[in-house]
């Protein structure tokens, strides 16, 4: 692990501030208005919140301030990359960060890879390899961690699939839904107040 255990578990317990403080320095340090960012930023934004909400209806409750896991999902959007709601994660902020410019894509992305790659996904890695052991350690060799390729091939089959359950998703995501929808409003009108 890169990062001792205390950081990597107050760095988790804390993933979701990560948002509010990069909406907060949006608003104090907006850039110009662009018609054509703002669409595309938008659409990105609703991308990256699908496949949270894809993800979300196929794992256990999630919503937790310490790293656990009942079981070990390999199938849904888990079957395409180890950490979709992550994936999520960094399309919306991509997306917020193009309503607002050429610069915030770059701090976020800077942002995003120190807080996620470095701290907090190594250490559900390192929890989820002490969990599921071998099982674990072969899906990491088939499946990429936030982007689908490359890949060396699709996980097997798990004996504990289970379907999409839309009322899970919704329960788990509603929180980020309305956050995202408040993050999104925000940044539209501090975008909009730049025009007057």
């Amino acid at each position: 692990m890169l990062v001792n255990k205390r950081i990597s578990d107050m760095a988790f317990k804390c993933r979701g501030l990560f948002w509010a403080i990069f909406a907060a320095a949006a608003l104090f340090f907006p850039s110009s208005f662009g018609v054509a960012r703002f669409t595309i930023g938008m659409g990105i934004v609703l991308a990256g919140q699908l496949l949270r909400y894809w993800a979300a209806g196929y794992i256990p409750k999630y919503r937790t301030e310490k790293i656990g896991a009942p079981i070990l999902v390999t199938w849904g959007p888990y079957k395409w990359v180890r950490n979709p709601l992550y994936a999520g994660n960094l399309i919306m902020g991509l997306g917020w960060s193009l309503m607002l410019g050429w610069g915030w894509v770059a701090a976020f992305t800077l942002a995003f890879i120190l807080l996620y790659c470095f701290i907090v996904i190594p250490a559900e890695e390192e929890f989820l390899a002490s969990k599921f052991g071998p099982q674990y350690l072969t899906y990491i060799e088939n499946v990429p961690s936030l982007f689908p390729f490359p890949r060396k091939g699709l996980p097997s089959d798990s004996s504990c699939h289970q379907p999409f359950d839309r009322k899970s998703a919704w329960s788990e995501e509603i929180y980020s839904i309305r956050v995202n929808i408040l993050a999104t409003l925000l940044i539209s009108a501090r975008l909009y107040i730049t025009l007057l």
